[in-house]
C-alpha cells in the first residue's frame, strides 16, 4: 500500500521551477477534488520555451531521407498491401448497431473494435501514403477523414452517453485526436486546406474546449485528470499531443503542456515507490508508453527544457518490466493482463535512449515495422536512425538476477542462478484487493519451467458491461474462486482495501528463498484466525517449490486450494498429478495431515481462453490443519 504523502516534484522551466503538488490522496487511492482553472501566469512562462509553429513527432513527408530509409528498410513492405485492400473494399464502415450493442445486450467490445478498425485504417493509409509519396492514397485518406470527423462518437461505447457523445474525452476520443493531428502533419500540404480546417474545428469541438471546460467550469465529465492508473497518462498524452501539433498559436499550445505538467503526477503516483505496477503487465505496457508520448511531445516542444523523466520514482517504474519477467521472456497475468502477455520493447529502447540506467536492459523483440498508429508507431520507426542503440537491441538479452522483490507490496518474482541445472522459476503475489484492475488474488502464484507456463494466473477475460460493475465479481477469472489460493468453508475472499496479505516473512539466499504471508484478513469470517502461506523455492540441482497452507478455525470448516493451469494434467497417484505444457513436464505431491479430494473445473468466460481449476478439497471439517503443494521438473 503507498503510505499517505504529499510532496513536491519540481520541474525545470528554463530558470524558473514550478512545484508539482500530488492530487491524489494515496492511503485511499481516491483523487482530491481539486481540478483547478489555468494560471496564466505559468501558462505565459512556458508559452515563452516554445517554437513559433506546431509539430508533430516523427518528420513529414517532404523529409524523404527518412520515409526513404524506412522503405528501403524492407519492415514496411506490409503497408502497401493492408493499404491496397482498404482502397479495394472502402474505408471500415461505422457500425451504429454493433457500437449500440452495450446497450442491448452489454457487449462493449464489439463497438470498441469497429472505432479501432477506423482509426487503425487512417493510420494504415497515411504510412503508406509518406512511404510511396506517389499520392495514390490521397483520395481515400480525404474521404476517410471526412468520415471521422462527421462520425456520431469518437468515444468508446463503455463512456458514451447520449449528452456528451461529441464533447467527451477518454482513451478512444484521445487516441483519435493524436492520431487525426499526425496525420496532417505528416501529410501536411497533401491534405487540402479545406479538410485541414474541418479536422482541427472538429479537435476542438471534441477535445481541446472539453478539456478547457471542464478546467474553467469544475465540471465532473473527466475524472481522469485525478486518477492515478493508465487512463491519466493516455488521455494526456492524446490530448496533449494533438495540440501541440496542430495549434498554432503558442499561448493556447502552452495551455495544454501546462495541463500535462500539473495532472501527470497523479499517473506517477499510482506506482508504488520501488516501480510496481498494480494494473499488471499490459496495462504497464498502454499506460507507460503513453507516458512517454506524452514526454517526448513535451520535451520536443519545450526543447527540453520540461522534462517529464524527472520524477524520482522513474528508475524504478523503468524497471518494473525487467523485475516482473519471470524467465525466459515469460510474464505473470496479474490483474486485467492477457496471459501471454509481453514487455512492450519500444518502452525499454525509449528509456535506454533517454535514461541513464543501465539496469534496464533490452527486449529480443522488434522495435519498428509497426504501422497501426501514427503516434508511437512513428517513434519506433525514429528508433531507425539511431543506429547504436539499434543494433544493441539485436544482442542478447542480458540475464535477469535471480530474484526481484517489491517490497512495498510484497510480490517476489525467483529465478535460478546463472549457469544453473534448474529452469524452475516463479512469481508469488501479496498485494492488496483494491489494487488497480482488481483480482481477488492475494496469495496467488505463477510457475514457469524453462518457457513454459506450467501454473498460472488465469489473467483478462474479454470485458463486458459487467467487467466493472457492481457484478465484477461474480467472474471466477476475476474472483479468488479462478486463482490459486484457499476456499474456505466455500467463501472465496473479499474486495477491499483491508484483504491484504501481511508479509511475515523473506529469507533470501543463493540456495533458497522463503516467503511467508498472512492471508487472514482476505476471509470476511470472524471464526477464520488464521490462513498462512508459506513459499519455498530452491534452486539447488532441478530445484522445487513449495506451497505450504496453515489454517486455525475457532469452528470447524472444509478447507480447499487450488492450482491453475492451461496444461494438460493426469492423476499418477492418489496423492500425485503432473502437469505438462509443451515439452515441459511437472510433478505436484500433495502432503496433508486429511484425505483429500481432487475437483477439476474447465473455466471458460466471456470467450476467454480456457484454463483448468484443479481443486484440492479436503474430505474432512477441521479446526486447524495444513496442506502443501510440491513442484518438481521431470526431465
Amino acid at each position: 500500500m503507498l503510505r499517505c504523502m504529499f510532496y513536491s516534484i519540481l520541474f525545470c522551466v528554463g530558470s524558473k521551477s514550478y512545484a508539482q503538488v500530488s492530487t491524489v490522496d494515496s492511503e485511499k487511492g481516491k483523487p482530491k477534488a481539486i481540478i483547478s482553472r489555468l494560471e496564466e501566469g505559468k501558462v505565459l512562462d512556458i508559452s515563452q520555451l516554445l517554437q513559433s509553429k506546431p509539430r508533430g513527432l516523427g518528420e513529414n513527408y517532404k523529409n524523404r531521407t527518412f520515409w526513404g530509409k524506412l522503405k528501403n528498410s524492407n519492415l514496411y513492405n506490409h503497408v502497401f498491401t493492408a493499404a491496397d485492400k482498404i482502397m479495394s473494399k472502402g474505408f471500415p464502415p461505422y457500425d451504429e448497431i454493433g457500437y449500440m450493442k452495450m446497450f442491448s445486450n452489454g457487449d462493449s467490445q464489439t463497438g470498441k473494435d469497429m472505432l479501432t478498425r477506423r482509426i487503425n485504417a487512417l493510420s494504415t493509409l497515411v504510412w503508406a501514403e509518406c512511404l510511396e509519396n506517389k499520392g495514390k492514397y490521397l483520395p481515400i485518406i480525404h474521404k476517410a477523414l471526412n468520415e471521422i470527423i462527421y462520425q456520431k462518437t469518437w468515444v468508446n461505447p463503455r463512456n458514451y452517453s447520449n449528452q456528451n457523445f461529441d464533447s467527451l474525452v477518454e482513451l478512444s476520443a484521445a487516441s483519435y485526436a493524436h492520431n487525426l493531428a499526425q496525420a496532417l502533419y505528416l501529410l501536411d500540404d497533401k491534405i487540402s486546406p479545406t479538410m485541414r480546417t474541418d479536422v482541427i474545428n472538429s479537435l476542438y469541438k471534441r477535445v481541446f474546449n472539453p478539456i478547457l471546460k471542464t478546467l474553467e467550469n469544475g465540471d465532473k465529465l473527466h475524472p481522469w485528470l485525478l486518477v492515478t492508473n493508465n487512463w491519466n497518462a493516455v488521455c494526456l498524452a492524446g490530448v496533449t499531443g494533438a495540440a501541440l501539433t496542430v495549434i498554432d498559436d503558442k499561448y493556447e499550445r502552452a495551455k495544454y503542456i501546462y495541463i500535462a505538467q500539473k495532472y501527470i503526477s497523479n499517473y506517477i503516483e499510482g506506482f508504488t515507490d520501488d516501480g510496481y505496477c498494480t494494473e499488471g503487465l499490459g496495462y504497464y505496457n498502454f499506460g507507460f508508453s503513453h507516458f512517454l508520448i506524452l514526454r517526448e511531445c513535451v520535451w520536443q516542444a519545450t526543447k527540453g527544457q520540461i522534462d517529464f523523466l524527472g520524477f524520482s520514482k522513474i528508475g524504478n517504474i523503468a524497471k518494473f518490466g525487467n523485475n516482473i519477467e519471470i524467465l525466459n521472456n515469460v510474464y505473470p497475468a496479474i490483474g486485467d493482463c492477457k496471459t501471454g502477455t509481453k514487455l512492450n520493447s519500444w518502452i525499454l529502447f525509449y528509456l535506454n535512449t533517454n535514461l541513464d540506467s543501465a539496469s534496464v536492459v533490452y527486449s529480443k523483440l522488434p522495435i519498428a515495422g509497426e504501422t497501426n498508429s501514427l503516434t508511437e508507431d512513428i517513434l519506433r520507426a525514429s528508433s531507425l536512425f539511431h543506429e547504436k542503440q539499434h543494433s544493441q537491441t539485436k544482442s542478447n538479452k542480458e540475464t535477469p538476477s535471480n530474484r526481484s522483490y517489491f517490497n512495498n507490496v510484497g510480490v517476489l518474482t525467483v529465478r535460478p542462478n546463472l549457469n544453473s541445472a534448474c529452469r524452475l522459476a516463479a512469481t508469488f503475489k501479496g498485494g492488496n484487493n483494491n489494487e488497480h484492475h482488481n483480482h481477488n488474488d492475494i496469495g496467488s502464484y505463477t510457475i514457469v519451467l524453462g518457457e513454459e507456463l506450467l501454473v498460472e494466473d488465469p489473467g483478462l477475460i474479454p470485458y463486458t458491461a459487467k467487467t466493472f460493475s457492481k457484478e465484477r465479481y461474480t467472474y471466477k477469472t476475476i474472483s479468488s474462486y479462478g486463482h490459486p489460493v484457499p476456499l474456505i468453508a466455500q467463501k472465496e475472499q473479499k474486495t477491499g482495501i483491508e484483504a491484504q496479505a501481511k508479509i511475515l516473512r523473506t529469507e533470501f539466499s543463493e540456495a533458497e528463498d522463503k516467503f511467508d504471508m498472512d492471508l487472514t484478513s482476505a476471509y470476511d469470517d470472524s471464526e477464520i484466525n488464521s490462513v498462512i502461506r508459506r513459499f519455498t523455492y530452491s534452486r539447488i540441482n532441478e530445484g522445487f517449490i513449495e506451497v505450504k497452507d496453515e489454517f486455525r478455525f475457532s469452528k470447524e470448516k472444509i478447507f480447499e486450494t487450488a492450482i491453475i493451469t492451461r496444461g494438460t494434467w493426469k492423476q499418477v497417484a492418489s496423492d500425485e498429478f503432473l502437469i505438462m505444457r509443451g515439452n515441459e513436464k511437472v510433478s505436484l505431491k500433495v502432503i496433508s495431515n486429511s484425505n483429500f479430494t481432487l475437483i477439476p473445473e474447465v473455466i471458460s468466460e466471456e470467450k476467454g481462453i480456457p484454463y483448468t481449476r484443479l481443486g484440492i478439497r479436503l474430505n474432512n471439517p477441521l479446526t486447524e490443519g495444513s496442506i502443501s503443494i510440491k513442484f518438481k521438473p521431470i526431465s
